[in-house]
Order: C-alpha cells, then sequence, then structure tokens
C-alpha cells in the first residue's frame, strides 16, 4: 500500500508541475473528438457498497422514462455527438426495467454509431444474458466485480449471498457466449487488501477463464477513492481498504470532464460531471424545460458561470474533494503515446454546439 501511495504521490506532483507550466504558456488539452454524450438511464442500484456515495445521495433513485430518453438521444445526435455512455452516476443500468426498449432505440437508429456502459451485471437471469449478444451496436461492457469470494462480497456491497451466486451464473452465461459477443468485455476487479495472491475459490477461476479468453482485467484493491467527499474511512470501518482524500490533488484550472463528460440524469437535469457529482451540483440545465443545444452553450450563464469558477479556482464542494479531477491544462501520457488530438477551451466553445439550430 506504501508504495502504491508513493507513487500516487509523484504522480500529482509531476501533473502539479506540467499543469503550472501549460497554463502559463496557454496550453489546454480538451479531447478534440468529444462524440461522446452521457445518459443516465437509470438513478437506482441494486447494490449498497460501503464505499459508495449511494446510500447518501438525494437525488431520485429512478430510471428514465422512454420519451425523455428519445428526446435527449435526438438532440445529442442534432449536436455531433454519435456515441453514448449509459453508466449512471451511481446505480446499474440495469435497474430500468426497460432498459432493452432503450439499447433496440439505439441498434435501429442510423444516427446512432455506439453506445457502452458499466454494470455489476448482478441483476440480469441468463435469458437478458443472451438478449446482450444480439445486441447490434452495444460496442463495449465493462463489469465491475466487488469482492474476491462469497465473504468479501457480502462485506463490500451489503447484499446477501445469492446476490453473489447470481453474479457466478450471470458471468458463467456470459463467458459461455464467448464465441458470439458483438461487443468488447473487460473488467474492473476491486476488493479489499485481503485478496489472495494466487486464483482460489469459483469467482477467481471464472476470472482466470476471463483473462484465459482475451478478457481485460483491471484490478485495484484496497485502495478507493472518496466519492467527492461524500464517503470517508468511518463509512468502511472493520473493512482492510483505505479511503483516500482528494484534498491532495493539486486543482489549476477547469476540470476537463465540464467539457467531455457532461450528462443527463434519469430526471433530465443535465450536469456539468457524470463522474462523481452524485446529486448534480453542477446542474446547467433541465433538458424537461430547456433544449440541449442552449444548454451547452456559451450562451448559457449557469454553464459558464461553474467554468468561470473553476479557472479562478474556485472549486465547489464536491469538487474540491474529487480525485478524478484532471486539469485542461494536464496532457495525459496516453494522449502524446496515441496522438489524440486535443482543443482549447475556446476552440470547444466556438464549435457552437449551443448556438446551432
Amino acid at each position: 500500500m506504501r508504495l502504491r501511495l508513493l507513487e500516487r504521490t509523484i504522480k500529482h506532483l509531476l501533473v502539479r508541475a506540467e499543469t503550472f507550466v501549460n497554463r502559463r504558456r496557454g496550453r489546454e488539452f480538451i479531447p478534440a473528438t468529444t462524440e461522446t454524450f452521457c445518459i443516465e438511464t437509470s438513478g437506482a442500484c441494486n447494490f449498497n457498497c460501503r464505499f459508495c456515495a449511494y446510500d447518501k445521495k438525494q437525488e431520485p433513485r429512478v430510471s428514465m422514462g422512454h420519451d425523455l430518453f428519445v428526446s435527449c438521444v435526438e438532440q445529442a445526435l442534432a449536436l455531433g455527438y454519435r456515441e453514448f455512455h449509459l453508466t449512471p452516476c451511481t446505480g446499474d443500468v440495469f435497474m430500468d426495467k426497460h432498459v432493452f426498449d432503450k439499447f433496440e432505440f439505439l441498434d435501429r437508429h442510423e444516427g446512432v454509431r455506439a453506445y457502452h456502459f458499466f454494470t455489476n451485471l448482478a441483476v440480469l437471469n441468463e435469458e437478458q444474458v443472451a438478449r446482450l449478444v444480439a445486441l447490434k451496436k452495444l460496442s463495449r461492457i465493462t463489469i465491475s466485480i466487488y469482492g474476491h469470494d462469497e465473504a468479501s462480497f457480502v462485506a463490500l456491497t451489503q447484499m446477501p449471498a445469492k446476490i453473489h451466486h447470481r453474479l457466478l451464473a450471470d458471468l458463467r452465461a456470459l463467458l459461455a457466449l464467448r464465441e458470439r459477443w458483438p461487443f468488447v468485455v473487460t473488467i474492473g476487479f476491486r476488493s479489499t487488501f485481503d485478496v489472495p495472491a494466487t486464483a482460489s475459490g469459483e469467482l477467481m477461476q471464472i476470472l482466470a477463464e476471463f483473462k484465459a479468453a482475451g478478457v481485460g482485467i483491471h484490478s485495484s484493491h484496497g485502495i478507493y477513492n472518496n466519492w467527492g467527499g461524500y464517503i470517508s474511512q468511518e463509512d468502511v470501518a472493520g473493512l482492510n481498504l483505505r479511503i483516500l482524500s482528494g484534498e491532495d490533488v493539486a486543482k489549476t484550472g477547469p476540470c476537463v470532464k465540464l467539457f467531455d463528460s457532461m450528462q443527463v440524469t434519469a430526471t433530465g437535469i443535465v450536469n456539468g460531471c457524470s463522474c462523481r457529482d452524485v446529486d448534480a451540483t453542477l446542474r446547467i440545465g433541465d433538458l424537461e424545460q430547456t433544449p440541449l443545444r442552449e444548454i451547452i452553450s456559451r450562451n448559457n450563464a449557469e454553464y459558464m458561470r461553474i467554468i468561470e469558477e473553476q479557472q479562478a479556482g474556485q472549486f465547489r464542494p464536491v469538487c474540491r474533494s474529487c480525485d478524478y479531477y484532471r486539469s485542461v491544462y494536464h496532457q495525459p501520457s496516453n494522449f502524446r503515446r496515441e496522438g489524440i488530438p486535443t482543443q482549447t477551451m475556446a476552440a470547444f466553445l466556438d464549435r457552437a454546439k449551443g448556438d446551432q439550430a
């Protein structure tokens, strides 16, 4: 753990120096290919994880109506978006009982290129798992696995053992359809510091089978973020894990998520961040009252106010404690390595997304 914390500290110091220099030089790094739009189809979850802000959030735990979903997609397409990220801020996409209707709408729409989402996969039955492989434009599924065995799953998620058994059944059902997957599968595997060094137990064996099938498994055990200040070490007392404060993340200038990770919540609120702002305190509009083209616009005073606040070093509470923040003045190493094109804040706003008819 100490080595990981040291690596984190060194990385933060390097990023702090880089952002300082880049800001003085006026160099900004917003992805130029911002063609993915975030829609929260459901604000409900089937887990009540100890390390998650879900239990504390005040936003409604409802699913988005189909008409609102269709309207949101159509408006986003009109603004140049072509792909859709359907992961809730807190919750699971499959808690929406009509989510397959939404998938099929996206599949049929000629303007939609692809869609993807994260899920804990423990909501579905075998028939529903099979329905996934029939979807045409579902490009990627990321499965979030919490706990390395039944006991750690129950301790982390506060769900009964039968839900763990359902997860195992769904994983096996999905793996059995491996040759028919039209999408990429990745697994985010998170547990406590107690994960055994060698695979043992049914879950670990299943994960080994996924890995053998070419599925990327990204393990990160023991160290968790604080959900923008919602979660403290006291919330996970008795669990062998560490909650980190986001206060050590140097914040210089606006967060890039204000430009590439806006999200329409299940109730139609357009929020400036799809990542950690579970109560939509960065809300910039309401799709039930204002068209999306007028919300994502330099003419939207509330949107510009949040950008200007962060440019001036004024961060709202959820942002002050967030360790997912990335400055527009920071160029990630993969951007350089992969030649990902970037743009300035002015260029993003000058695209006049919100000013298009």
